[in-house]
């Protein structure tokens, strides 16, 4: 039998093997929507969630490409499976149809922000929810009509008005255009605290809350991945709560100043 000498062996072998080169890193596409302070194409990494998304994912040695679209879009392309996931997310019967979610990632009051010489004397308790007859709510096209107002829509009570994004409804609030505007407690009050005067936060207060809402990592069901995926996301979120990094980054969140 003829022997090969370690020049051949060494030549027979893969380039990657030879110079000890990497395989590339493997990749997740994150659509993300302009949600400050939590979520924002303009703000240090992206937003404090974004970061959160970032860490857990490079943990399992994945690398994370965001890209920012408007809500509607960025749900399109989700269910698509144009983008692996988006963030941040409420669960409803419609989107749990079509996609996976995470575990909570962030959860915050919902409230409805109205003008003070236009007093809105609801506790946010629903069976008070008489004190919202006839009003019409502004609520950022893409975003889900929560209860116990979704249903109180549907009696005929209320009426929800889809309109651009929080910010422009906020602006539409302070000119008229609506009675109260359905929002994050945390968005809001960052949205008066970066965007408006203080002669136009001093108009605007907001009610108690009438709902916790938990927003998570929704995940396409069209990657072959997906599944994979979100089992290592969970699980990361998992550690990072258990190791105190998941609170650090939580505690950068401003607190409610109109409380």
């Amino acid at each position: 039998m003829r022997k090969r000498s370690a020049l051949t062996l060494l030549l027979s072998l893969p380039c990657g093997a030879l110079w000890g080169q990497q395989s590339a890193p493997e990749r997740i596409r994150i659509v993300l929507g302009e949600w400050a302070p939590m979520l924002g194409a303009a703000l240090p990494h992206c937003g404090v969630v974004a970061q959160l998304i970032e860490e857990i994912f490079a943990a399992a040695g994945i690398v994370v490409d965001f890209e920012f679209r408007p809500w509607q879009r960025a749900y399109a392309q989700v269910r698509s499976g144009q983008s692996h996931a988006s963030a941040l997310w409420g669960r409803t019967p419609e989107r749990e149809a079509v996609c996976d979610f995470s575990e909570t990632l962030f959860s915050d009051e919902l409230v409805l922000f109205f003008r003070k010489d236009k007093p809105l004397n609801w506790d946010g308790k629903t069976d008070k929810l008489a004190a919202l007859r006839g009003l019409t709510i502004g609520l950022p096209l893409g975003s889900a009509k929560a209860e116990p107002l979704a249903q109180a829509e549907l009696r005929g009570e209320l009426r929800f008005q889809a309109s651009g994004d929080e910010l422009s409804n906020l602006h539409k609030l302070l000119i008229g255009r609506f009675d109260a505007v359905d929002l994050s407690r945390t968005v809001g009050n960052h949205l008066l605290q970066q965007r408006f005067s203080s002669a136009e936060r001093e108009l605007i207060a907001h009610t108690p809350s009438y709902l916790q809402w938990h927003y998570r990592l929704m995940f396409s069901r069209k990657p072959a991945e997906h599944a994979r995926h979100l089992a290592l996301f969970d699980l990361g979120l998992k550690r990072f709560k258990a190791n105190g990094r998941y609170q650090e980054l939580m505690a950068q969140l401003p607190r409610d100043p109109l409380r």
